[in-house]
């Protein structure tokens, strides 16, 4: 296995080669082939041995240790047996300069194979692990405000690679094979449109990543045909069994779903909510604002008891216990440093305690990186839709969607935290109608057409604000 702090997974032989026959296998006839993360060449020697229509191969690699390898695994082949040249470029794929030679062969509009396995890390993960195979800092998905605030213009390396070669060749006829996590090939079909992307007859062959590089991952074989009138769906198979189809995702009716077939039957929900869904509060200091009800009083994550004004304490629950059809009940309570965005945290030295513990634990605070923290002190994701008594909630990182039903506790509304999303009510009744047409089989099975489970967070506010609820009180 290869080095997982920079997503680097050399691909094992015998998976290059079942690609290749598998692709071979599909009537594939390139004339070219591109790797741009060739590392030690496991691909190449595979291509050469299933595609003997193979003339050119541009092989690049950023890391300069795989060099020795690449020529070694070259060797073992016996390069005499095959026509293709082969340029091997110790280089970046995103600032790489195709030779003369290359660019003369595509004078001749080859057929071109973009094939590899590039790294499985998002570009944030790889500047902070020191890695330099990254592109230039832009937001390429056009993210505005609070959504580029934090962190949606994230993205993975594979994805960008995918997206930069398809972009580079999209002007010549061929097919892209990649491995990468499925959510990539989710970003790709999901951002087509927006990139004007060339590409036709895509699908995603499943693997299992434990069996194959012994890492946990979602993620598959992405295969689409570039140089094209552009679509936008995407066939799911297993890899071990590419003729069955498990479903299709894509762009349909102007609408991205997970399973177009399901969504045909149950799109009907797709809107917009009747009421706004919220996500609970984001504040990154769990240690300090987060206490623990105990025998002996509030103890905060630091082992410490702590008292301060009772008017600054909530009920809390995490997105972890949202397992529950209700709650009445919780075991944590959360410090409020403000109630609405626009409070000013300075005010807080009005309250002794509660200024004397926060200045005491100052740098656990003051320490928070994320630009939505705007004041010192202060927290994310708080309104006065926060303070409403009823709530339904979801967690947004379990794959079987369970609405619970959240009353007030002690008097005081229930605050969540920021893996949670939740509607808030003034009245028991309203909330309960809401808790029951949420649970119910229809907006379940509308929530499978539509939610990715292989994501790291299958159900986001995104996706809930698109449950238009009340059609079910018209017509079901």
């Amino acid at each position: 296995m290869g080095k997982a702090d920079l997503g680097d997974f050399q691909t094992p032989k015998h998976l290059t080669d079942a690609i290749c026959k598998y692709l071979a296998k599909e009537g594939l006839k390139p004339d070219v082939l591109i790797e741009p993360t060739c590392g030690s060449g496991n691909f190449v020697v595979s291509a050469l041995k299933h595609f003997p229509s193979l003339k050119y191969c541009d092989c690049v690699e950023i890391k300069p240790k795989y060099e020795k390898e690449f020529h070694r695994n070259m060797v073992s082949i016996n390069l005499e047996d095959y026509r293709a040249k082969i340029e091997f470029h110790n280089d970046n794929i995103f600032t790489h300069k195709f030779s003369d030679n290359f660019l003369n062969v595509l004078k001749d509009n080859p057929y071109i194979l973009i094939l590899g396995n590039p790294p499985w890390v998002t570009n944030a993960e790889i500047s902070r692990l020191g890695g330099d195979n990254i592109p230039p800092k832009l937001n390429i998905k056009k993210y505005k405000g609070i959504d580029a605030l934090t962190g949606k213009s994230n993205f993975d390396i594979a994805e960008y690679i995918i997206l930069h070669v398809i972009k580079q060749f999209c002007e010549w006829k061929g097919t892209i094979a990649m491995l990468c996590k499925t959510s990539v090939a989710k970003n790709i079909i999901q951002s087509a449109p927006l990139l004007n992307l060339k590409i036709r007859n895509a699908r995603l062959l499943l693997l299992d990543a434990k069996k194959e590089f012994n890492i946990n991952a979602d993620a598959g074989l992405f295969v689409a045909d570039f140089g094209y009138e552009a679509t936008t769906t995407c066939k799911v198979s297993s890899f071990y069994y590419p003729s069955k189809e498990i479903r299709k995702f894509g762009w349909y009716n102007s609408k991205f779903v997970s399973d177009i077939e399901l969504y045909r039957k149950y799109g009907f929900l797709d809107g917009v909510s009747p009421v706004e869904w919220r996500q609970g509060i984001k504040h990154d200091a769990s240690k300090i604002l987060i206490l623990r009800k105990t025998q002996d009083g509030l103890i905060n994550g630091l082992g410490e008891k702590v008292e301060i004004e009772e008017e600054f304490l909530y009920p809390f629950v995490k997105g972890s216990e949202l397992r529950a059809s209700e709650i009445k009940d919780a075991t944590n309570m959360i410090i409020l440093t403000q109630k609405k965005l626009s409070d000013d945290t300075s005010r807080l030295k009005e309250y002794p305690k509660l200024w004397d513990y926060l200045i005491s634990h100052a740098k656990y605070l003051d320490g928070r990186k994320s630009r939505v923290y705007r004041d010192r002190f202060s927290i994310f994701g708080i309104g006065a839709y926060a303070f409403k008594p009823y709530k339904v909630a979801i967690s947004g990182l379990y794959k079987e969607p369970n609405f619970s039903l959240i009353h007030p506790i002690d008097g005081k509304p229930v605050m969540l935290d920021d893996t949670s999303y939740y509607l808030s009510f003034d009245f028991l009744e309203e909330a309960t109608q809401v808790w029951k047409l949420l649970n119910s089989d229809y907006v379940k099975k509308f929530m499978s057409s539509i939610a990715f489970l292989d994501s790291k967070r299958p159900y986001t506010k995104e996706l809930l604000n698109r449950i238009d609820w009340s059609k079910l009180t018209k017509t079901h």
